[in-house]
């Protein structure tokens, strides 16, 4: 929900409550506008017709269109009293409200009772009317706030919803991709391209540099490690070396194997996650799956691990090949390192899903910690607890579930594509 749905959403509730708490304060207003009008009209006949007593007295009673007057035989005190009653309508032929005057009034020493009564304005009346015109007003402003809201949408965030566009279509590595921010008379949206287009050349700065750190740390680390090898094998190479120097040497060249794997692994993390591997094709998935497994079947073999494939016909997939091919390597080779020996691997490829499962004993981490970088279960103590995360990585790269699950002593891996 965009902001200018959410604050015309908000406008029409806040005015109905106000339309709503308005017809009440304004029908109470007008009930009380109409009785005073009524009760002065009623007064202003009650006046002249005292007049027209002290002019013309009456001897007994007069009783005309709703007036009553009777003559009282003793002299009593002067009084006023509203009250409701009810009076067959003539025009209407119906019973209708009316509003009566009861008084008592002295003329030239002779007291009289005036009774008046006079059609009402009904409070149903007033409310229906009322209503009536709330809602109409009401109607009339929804109908003029959606319509502003929408050109509001279009016309005055027109250049934010631009600049969005902008930023989206942002890549840190496109270095020579050019930011064009709409131009706008607004000073927020100015302020706004302004600070976009400074924060923009400094994240491409720093990842500039922080590439260019990473290869070349990549790059240098890769040298010494180079010579470090080479020594250890003149070394190995060298006479009258006792079995504890093979040893030690062994350790070393081990080590250092680790190291430039290690080197590798986290120079390709970083790659993926600044999306490095922008060569998308379709990727005959059924094909890639059999060559791998048959690249490692020699190694499956030297664990006398008993292996199952499953893999359907020509599932293809829309992603880098190299990013496939080393998400691939990364599940088989876990589930042969991670393995019993004379266990079981079962590879299961059908329609968009991948299963590898692998024999094992249960992990000494979460299933969470599975897939977080140098995380690892004591299972093999050669392993670095980068392969894993590598495949999380490449399955969020692309927006691919994937999920862990454990049961029969079987450990299994599941990517959704």
């Amino acid at each position: 929900m965009n902001l200018i749905v959410r604050i015309t959403i908000l406008f029409v509730i806040v005015s109905l409550v106000v339309f709503l708490v308005g017809g009440v304060i304004s029908f109470n207003v007008m009930m009380r506008e109409v009785n005073y009008e009524q009760q002065r009209f009623l007064m202003e006949r009650l006046d002249r017709m005292e007049n027209r007593l002290q002019a013309r007295p009456v001897e007994d009673s007069l009783q005309w269109a709703k007036l009553t007057v009777v003559r009282l035989d003793e002299f009593v005190e002067e009084s006023t009293e509203f009250s409701d009653t009810v009076v067959m309508h003539s025009q209407l032929e119906r019973i209708e409200s009316h509003l009566r005057l009861d008084a008592i009034r002295n003329v030239d020493s002779v007291s009289y009772m005036v009774s008046l009564y006079d059609i009402i304005i009904e409070p149903d009346d007033i409310r229906d009317g009322l209503v009536e015109s709330l809602v109409t007003m009401y109607l009339i402003l929804l109908a003029a706030v959606i319509v502003i809201g929408f050109l509001a949408s279009y016309f005055i965030l027109r250049p934010f919803n631009l600049t969005l566009d902008v930023i989206k279509n942002f890549s840190l590595t496109k270095p020579d991709q050019q930011l064009k921010f709409p131009k706008s008379n607004v000073s927020e949206f100015k302020r706004l391209n302004h600070f976009l287009s400074e924060m923009t050349s400094k994240v491409r700065s720093d990842y500039l540099s922080l590439k260019e750190f990473s290869e070349n740390a990549s790059h240098e680390f890769q040298t010494p490690i180079a010579i470090i090898q080479s020594k250890l094998e003149v070394l190995m190479d060298g006479e009258n070396l006792t079995e504890e120097q093979i040893e030690q040497i062994t350790f070393a060249q081990h080590t250092i194997k680790r190291l430039s794997n290690l080197s590798n692994s986290l120079a390709l993390l970083t790659k993926i996650e600044n999306q490095e591997f922008a060569n998308v094709s379709e990727i005959n998935l059924s094909e890639t799956l059999r060559s791998m497994v048959e690249e490692f079947k020699e190694l499956i073999e030297l664990k006398s691990i008993d292996h199952k494939v499953e893999i359907d016909d020509d599932v293809v997939v829309e992603a880098d090949s190299v990013l496939i091919e080393l998400m691939l390597t990364n599940l088989i080779n876990n589930s042969i390192r991670h393995n019993w020996e004379g266990g079981t691997i079962q590879v299961s490829l059908t329609g968009g899903e991948l299963i590898i499962s692998n024999t094992g004993p249960k992990l000494e981490i979460t299933s969470d910690q599975l897939f977080e970088r140098f995380k690892k279960s004591n299972q093999s103590a050669k392993s670095m607890g980068l392969g894993l995360a590598i495949v999380k990585k490449i399955c969020d790269y692309y927006s691919y579930q994937i999920n862990y699950g454990y049961a029969n002593e079987l450990h299994s891996i599941h990517i959704r594509f």
